[in-house]
């Protein structure tokens, strides 16, 4: 037996999308969340609500779904972020990227 990782174990382990927190991980960082925002209850109510219930989610979704979920959250928040620093129509820099992109799509 080696304790040699393959190459595929590598790279899953230097994948930045990948969910290296435990399910109680993130039910602490949903409770921080919550007890934030209860310093100011009438104005953050509905952001406490919306927490309520995904700590309730991460609770009950087994931590390999979690961790599949996870990385597709991730690459869409960068997709989103990209998209929505494209549609930046005042930044001149980014007017090059667009050009770019649209040379790419075709």
């Amino acid at each position: 037996m080696s304790d040699k990782l393959t190459r595929q174990e590598y790279w899953d382990e230097l994948d930045p999308d990948k969910l290296n927190l435990s399910k109680s991980d993130v039910v602490h960082f949903c409770e921080d969340c919550i007890d934030e925002w209860k310093k100011d209850r009438i104005a953050n109510i509905k952001y406490i609500i919306a927490m309520e219930i995904m700590k309730a989610q991460v609770k009950m979704t087994p931590e390999p779904v979690l961790k599949l979920i996870w990385k597709k959250i991730v690459l869409w928040f960068y997709d989103l972020t990209y998209q929505n620093a494209i549609a930046n129509t005042k930044d001149t820099m980014l007017k090059e990227i667009r050009k770019l992109g649209k040379k790419q799509n075709r």
